[in-house]
């Protein structure tokens, strides 16, 4: 019994090593993997041995401020990244790219609870719109689905990403596209990763006057337009307030304007 307990914080530590910096719910999912790993009579030796929620206290034991044993990681400072808690070392001064990391296997992790959901809601606003949809092989990287949807002589293709931080990445394959395109992604817990986007690449969304993007409420399963406008009425009728969600976008524009100024004057 007294192995059990430096293994599994050990497997832990190794995961927590290669990263160096990971969301709360990351490390929370990696806990609940190793936990889940053991037989029901080592599960409940833990239990035992730390009289309480075995998943809650090695989470405690590694964020706060007493370990619960030697070979427990110390990951205490706490950090704000686009709206989510991460977690680093003490002695590890971070880099930006691993917290953006962070956040992008954050994502991933979240995405297959709501891919589903995310697509069904994109398909049925087509649908509603006199559109006929189809899968299609996808062409563009790192994309999760592309549908296409086709309503007389008009057709629109319908991306699917699992984060909006993902869509940086393909802003320049999205050029070749010919068609009208609509880049689709979930909802965020905050709106930082939408105002991030704006403000690393409004340039480049310019460039791009085919190009929409839609986010898909996965409690409500609505689709609202985050950036550009359809020129299909219906399409415009069946999203969830766009007049509103346009203007919240217009917003975010003008005060990453306004911060882009300001850090070009230091």
């Amino acid at each position: 019994m007294e192995s059990l307990l430096p293994k599994v914080l050990g497997n832990i530590s190794g995961y927590l090593m290669k990263y160096r910096a990971v969301s709360a719910e990351e490390l929370m999912w990696k806990i609940d993997q190793e936990v889940d790993s053991l037989t029901e009579d080592e599960k409940k030796m833990l239990e035992k041995l730390l009289e309480g929620d075995v998943k809650r206290m090695i989470f405690e034991g590694i964020t706060g401020k007493i370990r619960l044993s030697v070979f427990s990681p110390d990951m205490h400072v706490q950090l704000n990244y686009l709206g989510e808690v991460f977690y680093t070392p003490p002695t590890h001064k971070y880099m930006p790219d691993e917290l953006e990391r962070g956040f992008k296997r954050l994502a991933n992790l979240r995405f297959p609870m709501v891919s589903q959901i995310v697509e069904d809601a994109a398909k049925d606003l087509m649908r509603k719109s006199g559109y006929e949809v189809s899968d299609v092989q996808p062409e563009i990287p790192g994309v999760s689905k592309t549908i296409k949807a086709v309503k007389d002589n008009n057709e629109l293709q319908l991306f699917i990403f699992p984060s909006i931080v993902f869509v940086s990445e393909i802003l320049e394959a999205l050029k070749v596209v010919t068609v009208e395109h609509v880049v689709i992604v979930p909802s965020e817990k905050s709106p930082a990763p939408f105002v991030n986007f704006i403000r690393e690449n409004m340039d480049k969304v310019k460039e791009n006057v085919k190009m929409m993007i839609w986010v898909v409420n996965s409690l409500e399963s609505t689709v609202s337009p985050f950036m550009g406008t359809p020129g299909d009425k219906e399409i415009w009728k069946n999203l969830k307030d766009p007049e509103r969600s346009l203007q919240a976008s217009k917003n975010w524009i003008k005060g990453a304007v306004r911060s882009k100024v300001l850090d070009e004057d230091f």
